[in-house]
């Protein structure tokens, strides 16, 4: 369900001086893209979105995070009081100021429907809203195993016996379940989980022991779409980068797609071009060569 949408607000935030340059909206993921897993972002990642930001693109930050987490490394990243950032994988975008343009929740019946499942095969889970975030499962457990730093802390969820009862009960709006399994347990019940569910729901394996389950409208593509609308930009004119899963549909939907760094062969497959991990700089070495004209 989408609650709203002020595309007139994005439209009067203005539209960047420009110079010649074949893109007009740069999207990047996050984790694993443009930050390292222990949290650190290069001086090179910070100068390439400088650079581009330079040529009057767009920056646009996609991200899975909640809004909290997207928010916290958005200022880190340089981002703008007024600038729109795209995070629960989509489901949101939401501005730093605090300032919501577009948020879709998932159908209450439907997550606890995944949690019930989950419950029923012994794997942990959390339930996400705008604000609120609700585990099951050992706290300890349950942060050392939420994925790169920082992308959830022990002070900011309340941790239940069952998901499932608490989402029934609370009456709140979900935008996104998450499972977390071991990536060899993940492996045995993940296509059971899309056979039960994937025609309902968006399923993407985020990290290799993450799994997130979401309405089919928030996923990062049609949040791009709908900052394109406002904006007056052509899918043609969006270079995207992304190294995992929940990227897949962002690379599809961009002009330019790039994967970066080592990753699965549906990633791959989905991207017009691959450059290096995040370890090796592989956006700054790849927006260097887009303004240089080499790509």
């Amino acid at each position: 369900m989408t609650d709203y949408f002020y595309g007139e607000e994005l439209e009067r935030a203005g539209t960047p001086e420009r110079v010649a340059f074949p893109y007009r909206l740069a999207a990047f993921d996050l984790d694993g893209t443009l930050m390292r897993y222990d949290g650190e972002i290069t001086a090179d990642t910070l100068s390439a979105l400088e650079a581009l930001r330079s040529l009057g693109v767009r920056v646009v930050l996609a991200t899975g995070r909640r809004y909290e987490g997207a928010r916290e490394h958005a200022l880190r990243l340089g981002f703008g009081e007024e600038e729109p950032l795209v995070c629960f994988g989509g489901a949101m975008i939401r501005t730093v100021s605090g300032r919501t343009h577009l948020r879709h929740t998932m159908p209450a019946h439907h997550a606890v429907e995944v949690l019930r499942w989950a419950e029923g095969n012994g794997i942990r889970s959390r339930v996400l809203g705008d604000g609120w975030l609700v585990s099951s499962g050992d706290p300890v457990e349950t942060v050392r195993d939420a994925g790169p730093a920082g992308l959830v802390g022990r002070d900011e969820m309340q941790v239940v016996g069952s998901t499932s009862r608490w989402l029934r009960e609370s009456g709140e709006d979900p935008i996104k379940v998450t499972l977390v399994s071991p990536p060899e347990e993940v492996e045995r019940w993940l296509g059971p989980l899309q056979d039960a569910f994937s025609e309902r729901l968006f399923i993407t394996r985020s990290f290799p022991h993450f799994v997130e389950v979401g309405g089919l409208a928030g996923i990062k593509s049609r949040a791009l779409a709908a900052l394109c609308e406002a904006w007056g930009i052509g899918a043609h004119e969006v270079v995207a980068f992304g190294d995992g899963e929940n990227d897949i549909d962002m690379l599809r939907f961009a002009g330019r797609g790039v994967a970066v760094g080592g990753i699965t062969p549906a990633v791959r497959e989905a991207a017009d071009d691959v450059t290096h991990d995040v370890y090796g700089e592989g956006v700054a070495r790849y927006v260097e060569r887009l303004i240089s004209g080499e790509v």
